[in-house]
């Protein structure tokens, strides 16, 4: 991606592979080869920088082609960068500037736009934080960084849609991805993945996995408080699937590549939980937007 220093590292990505960095954005020493990934380790101490290869699947098999999903999904992963400043609500004062990130997917093209969704949490920043968003940059696949405002904020569900203002890149830079119409019906055995950017890391990691069972937000509100005016009956997908700090507003695709839900939090390091989406929910987004065009 844009600005890696790639010094010393071992061997070149092969193409359509990003530069491969840890989860605090330096540089890994063994970069992917062919038919391999960046994934996210089930070792929760591993600092980034894990691979795996894959292999296509047996023909008539069913499985889930990880490498290709990859190839066709990746254009339309994003990664976003923001900074703020302390609020002084916590223990330190107000001022002090804070970065963190977020990921999130493309679901509409625009004419000088790309529309991207999220969870909420990721452009306004966690309660813990106390902070105060001020910047907001979105890097697309080509890895370059675009100025992007929020234009619609469902708390209630901690969804945001965002806009990128990519100008004339966006037929380029803005692949759409597919979004499913019905929610997922969920029974255990439906393989999924999702690809997001670990904190600061400024790189795409690679998570597989199943999905479990539909909760309500309130079943793990003992593992984690939910956030402010957040939906206690709304819907999450409990998944199988290890996912890192940074993957909030990552997308969660079925092996058709359909996009089924947004990663929310991890729940230990095997496993995490995701936000449902379907198209109508996307669309109403679109409409309740504050920029009407």
């Amino acid at each position: 991606m844009d600005g890696n220093d790639t010094t010393g590292i071992t061997g070149n990505p092969p193409p359509g592979h990003d530069i491969a960095n840890d989860f605090f954005g330096k540089a890994c020493r063994i970069q992917p080869q062919d038919g391999e990934l960046l994934v996210v380790s089930r070792n929760f101490r591993s600092p980034g920088c894990d691979l795996q290869s894959f292999a296509p699947p047996a023909p008539g098999s069913g499985d889930m082609d990880v490498l290709q999903l990859y190839k066709d999904l990746r254009p339309s992963v994003t990664y976003f960068k923001m900074s703020g400043a302390t609020d002084g609500s916590g223990k330190e004062p107000a001022g002090v500037d804070k970065v963190w990130g977020g990921s999130g997917v493309a679901v509409a093209k625009e004419a000088d736009d790309c529309l991207v969704i999220t969870d909420d949490h990721v452009p306004k920043g966690v309660p813990e934080q106390h902070v105060k968003a001020s910047g907001m940059k979105v890097a697309m696949a080509n890895g370059k960084d675009y100025d992007a405002s929020v234009i619609t904020s469902d708390p209630g569900h901690d969804l945001a849609l965002v806009k990128v203002n990519t100008g004339a890149d966006t037929d380029k830079v803005c692949k759409a991805a597919a979004v499913t119409e019905q929610p997922v019906a969920v029974d255990g055995t439906q393989n999924v993945i999702t690809m997001g950017q670990p904190y600061t890391s400024h790189a795409i990691y690679t998570s597989t996995g199943t999905l479990s069972q539909v909760q309500k937000r309130s079943d793990i509100n003992f593992m984690i408080k939910p956030l402010p005016g957040e939906d206690p009956d709304r819907p999450i997908l409990s998944q199988y699937v290890p996912i890192h700090e940074g993957f909030s507003g990552a997308g969660v695709f079925t092996k058709d590549g359909k996009l089924v839900s947004l990663d929310d939090l991890g729940t230990s390091p095997f496993a995490s939980v995701s936000t449902p989406v379907t198209r109508s929910a996307v669309d109403d987004m679109i409409a309740q937007r504050i920029d009407k065009p």
